[in-house]
């Protein structure tokens, strides 16, 4: 009997041997609740917050891998987290992005430590699937959605006293669904450098 395949919201077909999965670091819940206190003051329009449980700062996006590769990217992931510290990081600007074109999102923007630089660099190293040169790393946590996106809406405000620890990143399998993403994690991987 063939197998079924699975749907993402925009009407593609994705095999059910087949897993979307990303790298991410997760803040501290007071620090979430800090960040939706921020927003709850900006004058929007109808928005999408997301779930407190499902802010994250990206690492690294893997996309649709098969089953049988988890064990390699949670090794290459471990690897990658090995000679790399905790780290502090602080986001001190609320933003629309995408920078150019209309509103999809608002997201608390951080300077890049070096230590999570790094870290990016070494899992594009061991997990990038092309040699194309993206968009820059820009350290972010999306907060909120708007759809549809919304033009002439710009947001660049000040944050201060927020700052969270990563100590661990996870992997993290994301199903897209018409309610949106939904995330599980497959495994939580701590940082194992000395500070």
């Amino acid at each position: 009997m063939a197998k079924r395949s699975g749907s993402d919201r925009r009407g593609g077909r994705r095999s059910p041997d087949t897993l979307r999965l990303f790298v991410a670091a997760y803040p501290q819940a007071r620090v979430v609740d800090r960040l939706f206190e921020e927003t709850a003051r900006l004058e929007l329009p109808p928005h999408r917050p997301l779930p407190a449980d499902q802010v994250h700062l990206t690492t690294w996006f893997i996309g649709e891998t098969d089953r049988g590769e988890v064990g390699r990217i949670e090794e290459s992931v471990a690897r990658a987290g090995a000679a790399i510290s905790p780290m502090t990081v602080v986001p001190d600007r609320l933003v629309t992005l995408p920078a150019r074109g209309p509103a999809r999102l608002i997201a608390a923007a951080a300077p890049c430590p070096s230590a999570l630089e790094e870290l990016h660099q070494r899992l594009r190293t061991r997990l990038a699937r092309t040699e194309r040169v993206g968009k820059p790393f820009l350290p972010h946590l999306t907060l909120l959605r708007f759809s549809p996106p919304q033009r002439g809406l710009k947001v660049d405000r000040e944050l201060q006293g927020v700052e969270f620890e990563i100590t661990s990143l996870r992997l993290v399998r994301s199903d897209l669904l018409s309610t949106g993403a939904r995330h599980q994690t497959v495994s939580e991987i701590p940082l194992a450098g000395r500070r």
